[in-house]
């Protein structure tokens, strides 16, 4: 994704050789004194607070086409959403789009990016240090924060696993990155549980692999085809937690007849 120049029309003036053009009582003001002459006060400069309007415009407008993308792409497919499709959502020229994004797949791009590092942020190792809370209540809360993301961000969630993948080489192995850096996380959080004599003998990557896809399913039912309730997504999460402790194994099956 390429990076472009951001600039405000509507906080940018031009003078008919392309130059930039002080605004009116943009420049240095003196301070006249009682005698009628200039005194010798410092210059009054007002471009601090014109820079920090044009800043806080820029991130709105961005934000804005942005928005009318993710919902655009969420609804529609990457292919199927013209760059005209967002002009029109957005009410804006193409001239505007350009001066914030140099092409379709920019956006795209950073919309997956930003994603990604949302959902980076919220997974924390599991602390085994004396003092620290339960492993098991530090899993539940990694799960439950995930879930609270992808289902704030519902459209976002659908084109993770959706759409993203399978667009093309880069957008693979973008994705490819991502949850390998899950699986490292539900790896290592295995193998320190073994350790611990927490969970049982068995292979860490292809235990984390299953962890992983039961995940992506189960998300994809209950958050990208369905609007769950927080009852519902509280159920979600500790029937997942559930299954990924102790699959479906009864520990403690009802006695026989005559038991």
């Amino acid at each position: 994704m390429r990076a472009v120049a951001i600039k405000d029309s509507e906080s940018d003036r031009l003078t008919p050789d392309g130059q930039a053009a002080p605004a009116p009582g943009s420049g240095p003001i003196s301070i006249v004194a009682a005698g009628g002459s200039p005194s010798s006060a410092p210059a009054l400069d007002a471009s601090d607070g014109r820079v920090s309007r044009a800043q806080r415009l820029r991130q709105e407008r961005s934000a804005q086409i942005q928005a009318v993308a993710r919902e655009l792409f969420a609804k529609r497919g990457y292919h199927e959403t013209s760059i005209q499709d967002i002009l029109d959502g957005a009410g804006i020229a193409r001239g505007t789009f350009y001066l914030h994004f140099d092409s379709k797949r920019a956006i795209f791009d950073l919309l997956i990016d930003d994603f990604l590092v949302r959902l980076q942020s919220v997974l924390t190792p599991v602390d085994v240090q004396p003092g620290a809370p339960p492993p098991l209540m530090q899993l539940s809360q990694n799960l439950s924060r995930i879930i609270t993301v992808l289902h704030d961000r519902r459209d976002l969630t659908r084109i993770i696993l959706l759409l993203a993948e399978g667009l093309d080489a880069e957008c693979d192995a973008k994705m490819a990155e991502f949850y390998s850096r899950v699986l490292d996380l539900l790896d290592g959080a295995i193998a320190r549980g073994q350790k611990l004599n927490l969970i049982r003998p068995c292979t860490p990557r292809i235990v984390a692999q299953a962890a992983l896809g039961s995940l992506k399913e189960v998300m994809l039912q209950w958050i990208v085809r369905r609007d769950s309730t927080p009852d519902e997504l509280r159920q979600v999460c500790h029937e997942l937690l559930a299954y990924s402790l102790h699959g479906l194994f009864n520990s403690q099956p009802a006695p026989g007849p005559g038991g």
